[in-house]
Order: structure tokens, then C-alpha cells, then sequence
């Protein structure tokens, strides 16, 4: 298996902030949701009527929780744009250097 294939790619370099995001999101994605259901059960709402229900909605909550965090974090990373793309675009930095324009794309 060659160096750009699988789970390579996250090991590289330029790659690893990435690769650690994406850990801690499964790690909390795979943890948080269950000991928040536990904790909700045994803890906050045992005298509840529906106890499973409520701690089942925690569960939920923090799942989104988690998600929101991931998709906030990912927005947040600032683009790989170089000088070169920039000014063959046009300054608007869409990345399309290798492909011709066509439609309203297109430059007459």
C-alpha cells in the first residue's frame, strides 16, 4: 500500500491536525452519548416516570452536541488557497485551476 492510500493520508504531515480532529470527534462521538445516557439514568432522572426516555433524549442532546462541534471546528479551519489559484480565479479562490470554465462560468 503506497503512501497516499487509507489511513495513510491522515498520518501525513500536512494531514495531522486533521487526523486529530476527526479522533477526538469519534472518541467523544463513541463515549459522551453513553455515559451521558448512564449518568442521566442513574443519576439526574431515576424519580422520573419514563427515566429511559429522558436519559435517552441526554443521549441525543450530547450526540448533537459533539456533531455541532465538529462541523463548527471544520468551518472554522482557514483554506489552503496558494497566490497562483488565487489570481487564475479571479481572487475568489474557488480551487478550479485544472478544469475549464464552462456555462456561466465560462470567460468570453
Amino acid at each position: 500500500m503506497g503512501q497516499t492510500e487509507g489511513y495513510a493520508l491522515l498520518f501525513q504531515e500536512q494531514n495531522r491536525d486533521v487526523a486529530k480532529k476527526l479522533g477526538t470527534a469519534t472518541l467523544l462521538m463513541f463515549t459522551l452519548p453513553i455515559i451521558s445516557f448512564y449518568t442521566g439514568l442513574y443519576v439526574i432522572f431515576p424519580n422520573k416516570e419514563e427515566p429511559l426516555m429522558w436519559s435517552g433524549g441526554l443521549a441525543v442532546f450530547f450526540t448533537n452536541v459533539v456533531i455541532a462541534g465538529y462541523v463548527i471546528s471544520a468551518f472554522a479551519e482557514k483554506d489552503d488557497v496558494d497566490e497562483q489559484q488565487q489570481r487564475v480565479s479571479g481572487g475568489s479562490g474557488d480551487g478550479d485551476l485544472a478544469g475549464p470554465r464552462v456555462g456561466a462560468f465560462k470567460q468570453r
